[in-house]
């Protein structure tokens, strides 16, 4: 477009070289206490699957950010 002005490098991104972090919450395992929070770090293309079981432990997802751009 005309006007604008780009920094950086130009390519393509794949979501599969991207990790995701999870801050998850209210999971009850046997080494985790309920009340506490912590972080999954996972490869983009696993994050469904990585919610659902997060779910089914009956954990909550706090948050989600991605962790890196490889």
């Amino acid at each position: 477009m005309a006007g604008m002005t780009t920094t950086g490098t130009v390519g393509t991104s794949s979501y599969d070289t991207r990790t995701v972090a999870i801050e998850v919450t209210g999971v009850c395992q046997q080494d985790v206490a309920k009340t506490s929070t912590f972080t999954v770090k996972v490869p983009y293309s696993r994050i469904r699957q990585t919610m659902q079981s997060i779910n089914r432990m009956g954990g909550k997802v706090a948050g989600v950010s991605i962790a890196s751009i490889e």
